[in-house]
């Protein structure tokens, strides 16, 4: 019988738990369901350590394949670096040649008061987190991406309790929900936000007792949910996973002939009147601020901006004809490309459009599939609060002046990247919080005027930085805390800094006019060392 962590044991625990109270019962052991919870999670990234030879777990699939990776509980912050040779530190390829042994990246990265956390990495005030990405204040997680909340499993951008399976913002015993808020007990349901007590419905708002978007007395709700509910514990524990709402419909094209008449009443919509310039300029005065000159036009720079950040696709509504951005995040991009439509389609259409009394009275979980596909239609824009001048993006929730982000929340001048939470003045980013004034900037907190860094903390006007905690005012710094005017963590004279500096400028400067983009990153840095360039 095979032996496992305390840590598993716990989780598992309340994974049990949770299926009694979103299932009616138990389905079995945490660890068989793995495959199916982490179906739509990630990036991940697992290495051996340099020092120990144990895995190391990062959140990220961009690091170079060159890269060396130590655990953060391996670092040792007060270890003085090799002395540098300053007058050697000509150019670009002299320093990184000087500070190549530092170049270690780092993960399985646990931090604040976070305790009892195997096999994940970027975690925050947490515990009981059992292989999981990306966890802030949280209690029994497992196989999960981006949470905040207690008995998740298999989510990715999740937050609140009790969910399997969810793509939410602060709901509660849900299963297998997407795109939903502010929710409580919805089953296999897309774009719902205030409801409670819903199954198989769809882009629905401040409703309860719903099936297939048909509203139910309190009595009947409760006997039809008991009975599909059974269904789904029945097959979970048969076949160690359901399917995702999403995958539901099958490859046949939909009779799309109910939802047409529907979307013919539709007023038209509103057009918004929009003003690229302030982003424009924002871009300028960033990177002025960050490399003493500014760049203009931040589409022709957008190659660059957008080289390590999500990506969108494109995708058409079905209703409109009208095009649409389907942006890497969760599991949207899994969305079937021929039921889109946008967000005002979608909610106004499936207000109107429900399943019959008696095809509710007669759903099954087998049958699901056929019943819905007259209903069953997804968004990829999803908005809330006070939102203006945003252009092409999708996801925003109360920001304003941003480009071509994905899940922009409470930022302002943002463009091409992923996840500015209370930021501003960010472009190429990837997860940054509570941050400002600047470019390609990566799973960062409480940073100012930085390039090129991630894991960073706490920091001001860095240049190419990895796990760095107070550091102000440095460049090729990895895994140091509380430094100033340093170059491969060594600290230098303020002037002689500045010297150096004034010369890694001049070479980015020119690269940057010439050629609109600057090829070395933080993710590359050892490509570029092992070239010797």
């Amino acid at each position: 019988m095979p032996t496992h962590s305390a840590v598993y044991d716990e989780v598992n625990r309340k994974w049990k738990s949770t299926c009694r109270v979103l299932l009616g019962g138990e389905v079995g052991e945490l660890e068989e369901f793995r495959e199916w919870l982490r179906d739509c999670t990630g990036p991940r990234r697992v290495e051996k350590s340099i020092k120990s030879g144990k895995p190391v777990v990062s959140y990220d699939g961009r690091y170079s394949k060159a890269a060396r990776w130590i655990s953060l509980d391996e670092v040792s912050f007060s270890e003085k670096p090799p002395a540098l040779g300053i007058n050697s530190l000509k150019d670009i390829d002299s320093i990184l040649q000087a500070v190549s042994e530092q170049v270690v990246y780092t993960g399985n990265i646990h931090l604040g008061n976070s305790t009892q956390v195997e096999n994940s990495t970027t975690v925050m005030d947490s515990h009981y987190i059992y292989d999981s990405e990306s966890v802030w204040t949280s209690k029994y997680v497992a196989y999960t991406t981006h949470v905040i909340g207690e008995c998740v499993f298999g989510g990715h951008c999740v937050s609140n309790d009790f969910l399997i399976r969810c793509n939410t913002i602060m709901c509660e015993r849900c299963l297998e929900a997407s795109k939903c808020e502010l929710s409580s007990g919805i089953y296999f349901s897309h774009g719902l936000a205030a409801c409670h007590d819903c199954m198989f419905s769809f882009n629905l708002r401040a409703k309860r007792n719903m099936i297939g978007n048909f509203q139910l007395t309190r009595e009947k709700y409760a006997a039809l949910r008991q009975k599909l509910v059974g269904e789904m514990r029945e097959l979970l524990k048969k076949d160690k996973r359901l399917p995702h709402i999403f995958d539901m419909f099958g490859s046949g094209k939909p009779d799309y002939s109910p939802m047409k008449a529907v979307f013919s009443k539709m007023p038209a919509p509103t057009q918004r009147k929009t003003n690229k310039a302030v982003i424009e300029n924002a871009f300028s005065e960033t990177s002025k601020i960050i490399f003493g000159k500014p760049c203009r036009g931040i589409d022709k720079h957008s190659g660059w901006l957008k080289r390590n950040t999500r990506i969108f696709e494109d995708g058409v509504s079905c209703a409109s004809g009208k095009p649409l951005l389907r942006p890497q995040y969760s599991d949207f991009l899994l969305f079937p490309k021929d039921r889109l439509l946008d967000l005002e389609e979608a909610e106004f259409i499936s207000e109107r459009l429900s399943l019959s009394e008696g095809e509710v009275s007669g759903l099954s979980v087998a049958n699901a599939p056929r019943a819905l596909s007259r209903i069953g239609y997804f968004t990829c824009e999803w908005k809330s609060g006070n939102n203006s001048n945003n252009i092409d993006c999708p996801i925003e929730l109360d920001c304003i002046d941003s480009y071509r982000s994905i899940i922009n929340i409470r930022c302002k001048r943002c463009a091409y990247g992923w996840w500015p939470r209370e930021s501003e003045h960010m472009f190429g980013f990837n997860r940054t919080r509570f941050s400002s004034f600047c470019i390609n900037a990566f799973d960062s907190n409480k940073i100012q005027r930085c390039f090129e860094v991630s894991e960073a903390r706490n920091c001001s006007d860095c240049l190419y930085c990895h796990n760095v905690e107070n550091v102000h005012d440095s460049m090729f710094c990895f895994n140091a805390k509380n430094l100033k005017c340093a170059v491969g963590n060594v600290e230098l004279p303020r002037e002689k800094y500045l010297e150096i500096k004034k010369r890694v400028l001049a070479e980015l400067n020119e690269e940057l006019a010439r050629t609109d983009s600057i090829s070395l990153s933080i993710f590359n840095l050892p490509d570029r060392i092992k070239s010797g360039r």
